[in-house]
């Protein structure tokens, strides 16, 4: 296993006892020495941050500048507006809440909307339209029917009301 006649296998921490004590001995010294150095007991390391400084460098005073005199506000009080001059309120910007712009906004679009109506209605004319057969006053428009909904279904179900000429279903595949 082992040699028993080592000093190192008798004692595994002698040497670690040892190298303490010699920290410490070395510790101590170093204490005394410092004592011994300075009163206050500080290393010189400390001592230099509370060492003084350099005296400061003297200038001389700085010449005093010749300033006008002051003088008061009197003369320039004709200039100031009066209480009815149209500039003595100064203007008062106006801002725009989040209503007023949502209405603003809405009462735009409804005069694009009404122009664009007036505008359609000038150009309607149903006598020349090619699309027009017969009198516009004897059509039936119908509107929202369902996909599958023929034009022999529409005219069987208008046909209980009246005679019926023409029947013609658009847009079916136009809305989705």
């Amino acid at each position: 296993m082992g040699d028993y006649g080592n000093a190192m296998m008798r004692n595994q921490d002698a040497g670690v006892q040892s190298r303490v004590k010699a920290q410490s001995r070395a510790n101590l010294l170093q204490l005394k020495l410092i004592g011994q150095s300075h009163p206050t007991g500080l290393t010189t390391n400390l001592l230099k941050l509370f060492e003084p400084r350099a005296p400061l460098e003297h200038k001389p005073p700085l010449e005093k500048r010749k300033l006008p005199a002051y003088s008061g506000m009197s003369q320039f009080v004709s200039r100031f507006a009066e209480p009815g001059d149209p500039e003595y309120a100064p203007p008062v910007p106006t801002c725009e809440t989040r209503a007023e712009k949502k209405d603003r906004i809405r009462q735009l679009k409804l005069e694009e909307g009404a122009a664009k109506v007036a505008e359609e209605l000038q150009k309607y004319d149903p006598q020349n339209d090619p699309n027009v057969t017969g009198d516009p006053y004897k059509t039936l428009f119908v509107a929202r029917l369902g996909y599958e909904t023929s034009e022999q279904k529409v005219k069987r179900d208008f046909e209980a009301y009246g005679p019926i000429k023409r029947v013609s279903v658009h847009g079916k595949y136009q809305y989705r």
